[in-house]
């Protein structure tokens, strides 16, 4: 019975990410909403997040009490580790000149990014395996991958248009044609 009302929640909250994301982004309105407005947004896609690798998964409810609040810290963690690096960026014009010092200095700052975010990973994976079989772990890796795939397909609003596999440039722009 839980298992059918889980499997419910997800289809309800992939169907409202369906949606809600690509209407709202076809339309401008992604980027002109009020911080209130990306609050709600950011809290429905984190809704279909956890419905979608919840069924993937296939997380026991008694499984989901004790991975939700592990996974949940790991992402802020992340968060923590991306934001810092972000914040250095941040005064930095992409026209900017930047010298060769300051160059390997931020590349540096990068390399020492992904190694923390690795570092993480390699801890989390870990406390997962502790709680969830390493094959279910595995399956959570790849329902994130295709759940971010998803939602950039949606973001990206490309009316079905398909790249071939591993090609991540985007899209070509559809010719428009003007009446005569």
């Amino acid at each position: 019975m839980k298992t059918k009302k889980i499997t419910i929640t997800a289809m309800i909250a992939l169907l409202a990410l369906i949606i809600v994301i690509p209407v709202q982004a076809q339309h401008g309105q992604f980027k002109d909403k009020t911080d209130k407005e990306r609050t709600e947004e950011y809290a429905r896609i984190k809704s279909a997040k956890i419905a979608f690798i919840t069924e993937h998964v296939n997380l026991s409810p008694e499984e989901a009490q004790t991975f939700w609040p592990l996974y949940n810290e790991m992402g802020q963690k992340r968060e923590e580790i991306t934001h810092n690096l972000m914040e250095r960026f941040k005064g930095l014009d992409e026209n900017e000149e930047v010298s060769e010092e300051q160059a390997e200095e931020i590349m540096q700052q990068r390399f020492a990014q992904e190694e923390a975010l690795l570092d993480l990973k390699k801890e989390y994976h870990k406390k997962y395996t502790e709680v969830l079989p390493a094959t279910r772990v595995l399956k959570l890796y790849e329902a994130e991958h295709k759940f971010r795939g998803m939602l950039m397909e949606r973001l990206r609003g490309r009316d079905g248009e398909r790249r071939p596999e591993g090609d991540r440039r985007r899209a070509p722009e559809k010719e428009k044609v003007e009446p005569k």
